[in-house]
C-alpha cells in the first residue's frame, strides 16, 4: 500500500469514528443491526416470496475529492474540506430489463445537499457550488435529503419532512426498467413510486451526491429481483395483443384490474 492510500485510509477511518453516533445514544432501531442493512427481504416493500439474484456492482472512481474503500463499496465524500458538489455513479449501467433492488447506508445525514438516484452517463459530476446536482437536468432523477424529488431542474415534495439531521439512514431504490419507473423505501418503509415514463432505451446508472465534508454513504446491498411466475404471466398477457381481445365478462373482477393497471 502507498503512502497516499495509507493516508487516505487513515483520514477515512477518522471520518467514520467522528460520523458515527456514540454507543451512549439512544438504542438504535432495528434497521439499522447488520442484519437488517444487507438483506432487504425484511423490506415491508419486498414481499416474501420474492426471489433474489445478486447484482453485482460498485462504485466508480472518481477524483480526489472522494475516496472509495471496501471494494468500491464504500465512499468517503471531500474527505478534507468541502467546496464543492460531488456525483459518483456506479461502476456499470443497470440492464435494460428486470426489477433492481440497491441500499445504500448513510451513518450521519447532515449538509445542504445529500442525493440518492439515478442517472444517465451525461451526468455532470462536479459543480463548484453546493446544489441538488443530480436532476438538475434531464439526466438524473433523485432525492434529497430535504425530502424533495428532482428531476430536470424541478423539484416537488416527496416526502412529509426531512430527513432527521445527525442521524443515520437507510434508503432502498428500486428501479423496474421494465415499466421505468423508480421507487422509494426509508429505513425500511415503503414510500412508493417517485418517478415514472423514464425513458427507455438509454443506459441507466446508480448514482449518489454530496456537498458534505466527511459524509459517507455505504452501498450494503444490491440485486435483481426475479418475478413470481404469476406476475411474469400477468405481464406477457399484458405486452400481447391478447388484451385488446379478452371478453371481460369471462374473467373475475379482480384479473381485469390486475391486467389493466
Amino acid at each position: 500500500m502507498s503512502k497516499k492510500q495509507e493516508e487516505e485510509k487513515k483520514i477515512f477511518q477518522r471520518c467514520i469514528i467522528r460520523s458515527t453516533p456514540s454507543s451512549s445514544s439512544s438504542s438504535s432501531p432495528l434497521w439499522w443491526s447488520s442484519t437488517s442493512l444487507i438483506c432487504h427481504f425484511k423490506n415491508k416493500h419486498h414481499s416474501n416470496n420474492k426471489i433474489c439474484i445478486e447484482n453485482k456492482w460498485s462504485w466508480s472512481k472518481t477524483n480526489s475529492t472522494t475516496i472509495l474503500i471496501n471494494n468500491n463499496k464504500q465512499i468517503l465524500f471531500h474527505p478534507r474540506i468541502s467546496s464543492s458538489t460531488q456525483v459518483i455513479l456506479a461502476d456499470r449501467p443497470l440492464p435494460l430489463y428486470g426489477k433492481f433492488y440497491w441500499e445504500i447506508y448513510m451513518p450521519t445525514v447532515y449538509g445542504t445537499s445529500i442525493m440518492f438516484g439515478i442517472a444517465t452517463k451525461e451526468q455532470k459530476l462536479t459543480s463548484e457550488n453546493f446544489i441538488n446536482l443530480i436532476g438538475i437536468d434531464q439526466h438524473g432523477w433523485a432525492l434529497s435529503h430535504h425530502g424533495l424529488l428532482w428531476h430536470n431542474g424541478k423539484s416537488r415534495s416527496y416526502l412529509s419532512k426531512s430527513f432527521e439531521l445527525l442521524r443515520p439512514v437507510l434508503i432502498g431504490l428500486e428501479f423496474d426498467a421494465d415499466i421505468r419507473t423508480l421507487s422509494y423505501t426509508i429505513n425500511n418503509q415503503s414510500m412508493g413510486i417517485a418517478f415514472d415514463s423514464i425513458p427507455k432505451n438509454i443506459e441507466i446508472y446508480p448514482a449518489v451526491s454530496s456537498t458534505s465534508a466527511h459524509s459517507t454513504m455505504i452501498l450494503k446491498h444490491c440485486c435483481q429481483i426475479c418475478l413470481s411466475l404469476r406476475e411474469i404471466c400477468l405481464k406477457i398477457v399484458r405486452s400481447t395483443i391478447l388484451l385488446d381481445n379478452i371478453n371481460c365478462q369471462l374473467l373475475p373482477q379482480h384479473l381485469i384490474r390486475q391486467l389493466m393497471r
